[in-house]
């Protein structure tokens, strides 16, 4: 499927449905160190060589033309002051992760490198000192003025409890973008690795997009959080607790860098995708028209763990004919309690 044909129409769910955007957020408490640096535009050069600056280019990707990077680079040229940068350090490890001002640093290291998008990096409506000149044309007293300029950043680290959990927090909060980044889009960011690849491998699965009813990706990745939302409630559903965001978060996490485990899982998806729809055809988790998340998580945590039955299409009637069944379902869908109804009820009646 091609990376650019993304969804654009709104994505409709039961409305009954919790979504983990809308969820209050749990009580949080966190001991965070934070102080500034002031690194100067050469030392940001100088991490990036040595790779210690960790840029998502999966989300966050750099999108600044070359006029809005030349009129940074003008600012701090002229001695105009530039907003800082956010930095986080994670424990045993010896670079940052951007979360914020990553178009800036790109920006400075581009010009200071001399290369914009392949072309060379020449400044574009700046100041006519400046115009039309790379960085190896700017005067030695230019040169030495851009690369010692500061961009100061603010070194954030989790000291208890001992993760990094708050990073997700933290990056949400400072997102400034127009539209607000979505759980899945964070997480995305945050807990990026041969994982998250393995969901949106999975995405693109034609039977998946069958099944969810969406032809095309969706922008906002509510899809992928769906892949990822089944194979966290049938791997740890007996471990659930509200709410669906933060235990969707902690999976994500625990599941980053398990490179040996990502194969078996797309394929396990892939043939589950392919029994689902075979037997029941297309959309056969939209009820009352729009897809309930509920119906949908709870099969597919009973069908990746357990093999399909013969008379599965009818076992999935009478699922959803069960009274219990159709209450955890339709009600505070992210209750521990109305979870755990749900998939023991799919288990029971599926598998019998």
């Amino acid at each position: 499927m091609a990376e650019e044909e993304v969804a654009s129409d709104d994505w409709e769910i039961e409305k009954t449905e919790d979504s983990p955007e809308d969820e209050a957020e749990p009580s949080l408490e966190y001991e965070i160190m934070n102080f500034p640096a002031d690194i100067t535009l050469g030392g940001y050069v100088e991490y990036d060589d040595k790779e210690q600056l960790e840029v998502p280019p999966f989300q966050r990707m750099y999108v600044w033309d070359r006029v809005k990077a030349s009129k940074l680079v003008e600012s701090f040229l002229l001695g105009l002051p530039v907003p800082g940068t956010f930095l986080y350090k994670r424990k045993n490890s010896s670079s940052y992760l951007i979360i914020d001002g990553q178009q800036r640093i790109k920006s400075v290291i581009r010009y200071i490198r001399g290369t914009f998008d392949e072309k060379v990096f020449r400044l574009k409506n700046v100041d006519p000192r400046y115009e039309n000149k790379t960085f190896s044309e700017l005067s030695e007293d230019d040169q030495f003025r851009l690369t010692g300029s500061v961009l100061r950043a603010t070194i954030i680290q989790q000291i208890n409890p001992l993760d990094d959990t708050s990073i997700y927090h933290v990056f949400e909060r400072l997102n400034t973008g127009g539209v607000n980044l979505n759980p899945m889009e964070v997480r995305q960011c945050v807990s990026y690795g041969p994982f998250i690849e393995g969901l949106k491998q999975i995405n693109e699965v034609d039977s998946w997009r069958k099944i969810i009813g969406k032809p095309m990706l969706d922008k906002r990745l509510r899809d992928v959080e769906l892949v990822l939302r089944c194979l966290a409630l049938s791997e740890t559903g007996e471990e659930y607790e509200k709410p669906m965001k933060g235990f969707l978060n902690q999976y994500a996490e625990e599941m980053r860098n398990k490179q040996d485990e990502i194969e078996g899982m797309v394929d396990n998806f892939t043939q589950t995708c392919d029994q689902i729809l075979e037997a029941l055809g297309e959309k056969p988790f939209h009820l009352r028209g729009r897809l309930n998340y509920g119906a949908l998580d709870s099969v597919f945590s009973t069908l990746l763990k357990f093999e399909q039955p013969d008379d599965f299409a009818e076992r999935f009637q009478n699922l959803l004919e069960d009274d219990d069944y159709q209450e955890s379902i339709t009600y505070n869908t992210s209750d521990e309690s109305v979870v755990s109804v749900r998939l023991q009820k799919a288990q029971e009646v599926l598998l019998g």
